[in-house]
């Protein structure tokens, strides 16, 4: 320090040197609030109102019944499984939906291809719904349908972050000299 500097905080009376000590401490206790408290502190509580929200979905997804798979998907396991009409997947698909609190949107008969001996037929569905939701439809779709596979599925959120827009392209597989549906 100066000898400048010492002579002038010696010459300051002791009332103006606790306050000038006491402004010193605050600036520093202020700078460390500032740039080491509060920016863990708000991701900390930023990460909990995450977790709080996570547990929250997680005991909603738990508490949601599970959709049982139908009777007739459950016998025809041991046959070897009929591919179904378009329009009438289309159909179960829908009522699927329905009981799990699923909105479709949209249905409609997409592309038609033959290779390797299989025929496949696309669905494009497009639907509104919970994450729990969807998942149970989903769930149904694949244990009722055994002939229909996912091919795509694009899940985005809503506005306000509670539903999901779900795209869903569903294939229907047969033999290509089964009786598969020609345009």
């Amino acid at each position: 320090m100066n000898a400048r500097w010492k002579t002038a905080l010696a010459a300051l009376p002791a009332r103006q040197l606790n306050l000038l000590v006491a402004g010193a401490i605050a600036i520093a206790a202020a700078l460390a609030w500032t740039v080491a408290l509060r920016a863990p502190l708000a991701n900390f509580k930023a990460q909990r109102a995450t977790l709080v929200t996570l547990q929250a979905t997680a005991a909603a997804t738990a508490a949601q019944p599970r959709l049982a798979p139908l009777a007739a998907g459950a016998a025809a396991a041991a046959a070897p499984a009929a591919a179904p009409d378009p329009l009438a997947l289309i159909g179960a698909v829908s009522r699927s939906a329905a009981l799990a609190g699923v909105g479709v949107s949209s249905a409609a008969q997409g592309a038609e291809q033959t290779a390797g001996g299989l025929h496949l037929q696309v669905l494009d569905i497009a639907a509104t719904g919970s994450y729990a939701g969807i998942q149970a439809w989903l769930e149904d779709i694949e244990h009722s349908q055994p002939a229909v596979g996912i091919l795509q599925l694009e899940l985005r959120p809503d506005e306000t972050g509670q539903h999901r827009h779900v795209k869903l392209q569903l294939a229907i597989y047969s033999l290509a000299g089964a009786g598969a549906a020609k345009p």
